[in-house]
């Protein structure tokens, strides 16, 4: 795919916005993102306009556009819908996981936490839960948890090593591969509940 195209254009602004480069309420220019990436001023145009469609971008002064804010209320919205979602996701994945599920979950939890640049870590831990949730079989049912955690701004910078909330996110995931490798669904979907629950009280 061509590099500087309005989807890898928009691709990597999100990017930049989940890992906090471009911060909550900042406000982004066609002019300088034209710039930056070395292109005309369409498909930044194109890429913004997708961005804003998708709830990233709101309109600013001007023509400008500035990143969305997560209200409080709107990230326990969120969440409630996460929960469902996700619980759903490994309720269906738990009697059908396999012994290779559990071996690839145990790696990539393995490598979450040595991990230290943020768009390692976010897609880390997308892979995480993927293959959590992958043998219920359900695609749209994976395609709406993979959806709706792109719209979880949390802040992986945040997320290093040594950080107090790191070592609370380590115990969760822990807790929930325990579980899921136990066979036990009830424990793995309260730890999973817990997990999600914590994204509101951080």
């Amino acid at each position: 795919m061509d590099p500087n195209s309005p989807t890898e254009i928009a691709d990597r602004l999100r990017a930049d916005i989940r890992s906090g480069h471009i911060a909550a309420g900042a406000v982004v220019q066609q002019e300088d993102l034209a710039a930056r990436f070395g292109v005309s001023r369409q498909p930044v145009r194109l890429a913004m306009e997708s961005l804003r469609a998708a709830g990233w971008l709101e309109p600013g002064r001007g023509r400008s556009l500035k990143v969305v804010e997560m209200s409080a209320e709107a990230l326990r919205d969120l969440v409630a819908v996460r929960r469902l979602v996700e619980g759903e996701a490994l309720a269906l994945a738990m009697p059908r996981r396999s012994d290779r599920d559990v071996l690839e979950a145990t790696h990539l939890q393995e490598r979450i936490e040595v991990e230290t640049e943020p768009q390692a870590l976010e897609e880390l831990d997308a892979a995480f839960h993927t293959v959590l949730y992958r043998a219920g079989g359900n695609r749209r049912l994976l395609a709406l948890v993979d959806e709706l955690r792109r719209e979880d701004r949390r802040p992986y910078h945040e997320q290093q090593p040594d950080a107090e909330i790191r070592a609370v996110w380590t115990r969760q995931h822990r807790a929930l591969l325990d579980a899921f490798r136990a066979g036990d669904a009830a424990r793995a979907e309260a730890a999973l509940d817990t997990h999600l629950t914590h994204l509101i009280e951080r």
